[in-house]
């Protein structure tokens, strides 16, 4: 069993890995469907995260000298690493969504129609 400082260490270390999916992410998925749900997972994780780093920064200052040091050396680096990661991660999959759409066969109906014919008029 894992100790509580292993198991502490074996999180940081995932979590700077930048490739990392999350449980359920298939990288190679062929789904545009499945793209654009990453999107949208990696959005709220980025945006979260951000979120959370802007606020402990902007509660740093008013800490005690101790409290400030050890959120900067600490809390501040784990944040920034999961920022990074996750903007990584949604970089990935704005990417392979772009990629997925051009897949897609597109809808004749939605596709420019040539020109027809002129229209001419009959003389009187």
């Amino acid at each position: 069993m894992a100790s509580r400082k292993e198991e502490a260490a074996g999180a940081a270390w995932e979590g700077a890995d930048l490739d990392r999916p999350i449980r359920g992410e298939d990288p190679d998925s062929e789904s545009l469907a499945e793209a654009r749900r990453w999107l949208l997972v990696y959005r709220h994780l980025v945006k979260l995260e951000q979120e959370l780093f802007d606020m402990l920064a902007r509660m740093i200052p008013a800490m005690p000298k101790e409290a400030q040091h050890e959120a900067e050396e600490t809390n501040l680096p784990v944040l920034a690493s999961q920022v990074e990661r996750f903007r990584h991660r949604l970089d990935y999959w704005v990417n392979r969504e772009r990629e997925l759409a051009l897949k897609q066969p597109r809808d004749p109906s939605s596709l420019p129609r040539p020109p027809g014919p002129p229209n001419r008029r009959s003389r009187p």
